[in-house]
C-alpha cells in the first residue's frame, strides 16, 4: 500500500471536506477521491460516509483513523533517525518545533546559524506541542521550538531547562472576504440571533487555551458558534479558505494570503494575541551549540527592539 493513502485519509479526517483535503495534498479533488477509494478497497471496508455534510467517518473509518495516526507519526520519527544515522554528529543537531513555527522562523533561524557556523545537518520534529516536549524531554531531541504565552504555563520544569526568546508571533483572526475586496464574510463580535462561525484550535492546545480566556473577557464579549477544531493552525487555514468560518491564525503565516486580498481581518487588533517564541536547550558547551544559542539570542534582540 502507498504510504500517501494513509497521509490522504488522515488529512481528509480531519478537514471532513474532500475539497480542503485535496488543496492541501496539491491534487485535483477526483484524484484525491479515487485515492481514498482505493485506500478503502485495499482494507475492504467504507471509511468514509459521503452523504453526510459535512463528511464524516464510517465506525471502521474512525477505527482505522486512530491507527493510521500511530502509524504515520511512528515512521516519520522512524524514518527521521535513520537518515540521522552517519551522519557527522559535531555538525548535527535535532529539532522539534511546532508545525507553525516549523514553517517560518525556523527557516531564517537555520540559514542564520549556518552564516555563523558554517553548513550543519538539521533533523527536524514537526508535531503538536505536548509531542514536541516529549521529545525534548526525553533527550530525543537538542532543541524545542514553541509558543509561550504570559498567561498559559507550559508542561517544562523551568528550573531544569533554560530558553531564549527568538521572535515574536501574533494571532489575528481572519476570514475570506464577502466578493472581491469585500468586508469579512466571517466578523466578530457576532451576535446572539446570528453567532459568527469560528474554525477553533482543540481546547487543549496551548492557541485554544489563550483563545478561549480571551473570549471569556468582558471586554471581548462575542457570539460564536464553533463549527470545527484541528490542533494545526495550517488545517484550520485551509478550512477559513474553504468558507467554513473565521480562525485566528499566525502572522507570519498568512502575510501573503493578506496582501494578495485572500484573507482579511475578522476583527480590529484588540482581538489579536501576542506570543513569544522560545528556544528551549539542554546545557551544552560545544562549538555548535555556542553558534545556535548566539544566533538565538541575536534574533531575540531584534524582535524586541531599541
Amino acid at each position: 500500500m502507498d504510504l500517501k493513502l494513509l497521509e490522504d485519509f488522515v488529512c481528509l479526517a480531519q478537514l471532513q471536506s474532500f475539497t480542503a483535503a485535496a488543496r492541501e495534498r496539491l491534487v485535483t479533488q477526483s484524484a484525491f477521491s479515487r485515492r481514498i477509494k482505493a485506500l478503502e478497497e485495499w482494507i475492504g471496508a467504507d471509511l468514509v460516509n459521503r452523504d453526510c455534510s459535512p463528511l464524516e467517518l464510517t465506525p471502521q473509518g474512525k477505527i482505522f483513523y486512530d491507527e493510521a495516526e500511530v502509524i504515520l507519526r511512528r515512521l516519520y520519527k522512524c524514518r527521521e533517525a535513520v537518515r540521522a544515522l552517519g551522519k557527522d554528529s559535531e555538525r548535527e543537531i535535532a529539532v522539534a518545533a511546532q508545525n507553525s513555527i516549523a514553517q517560518t522562523l525556523f527557516l531564517d533561524w537555520v540559514k542564520r546559524i549556518e552564516r555563523r557556523f558554517g553548513s550543519i545537518y538539521v533533523r527536524l520534529v514537526s508535531e503538536k506541542l505536548i509531542d514536541c516536549v516529549e521529545l525534548f524531554t526525553q533527550g530525543h531531541v537538542d532543541y524545542l521550538f514553541c509558543y509561550a504565552h504570559q498567561d498559559i504555563g507550559l508542561p517544562l520544569d523551568s528550573s531544569r531547562y533554560g530558553y531564549t526568546i527568538v521572535g515574536k508571533e501574533k494571532l489575528i483572526p481572519v476570514s475570506v472576504p464577502d466578493g472581491n475586496n469585500g468586508p469579512p464574510l466571517f466578523a466578530l463580535p457576532g451576535n446572539m440571533e446570528a453567532p459568527v462561525s469560528f474554525v477553533a484550535y482543540t481546547h487543549e492546545s496551548l492557541f485554544g487555551k489563550a483563545i478561549d480566556k480571551l473570549i471569556q473577557q468582558k471586554s471581548h464579549h462575542c457570539y460564536l458558534r464553533r463549527h470545527y477544531e484541528n490542533a494545526f493552525s495550517h488545517t484550520l487555514k485551509s478550512m477559513v479558505l474553504e468558507r467554513l468560518g473565521f480562525a485566528w491564525l499566525p502572522c507570519s503565516s498568512i502575510l501573503t494570503d493578506l496582501r494578495d486580498g485572500r484573507l482579511v481581518r475578522a476583527g480590529d487588533e484588540h482581538w489579536d494575541l501576542e506570543f513569544d517564541v522560545r528556544l528551549y536547550h539542554h546545557a551544552g558547551d560545544s562549538e555548535l551549540e555556542q553558534a545556535v544559542l548566539a544566533t538565538s539570542k541575536e534574533m531575540g534582540e531584534r524582535c524586541q527592539g531599541p
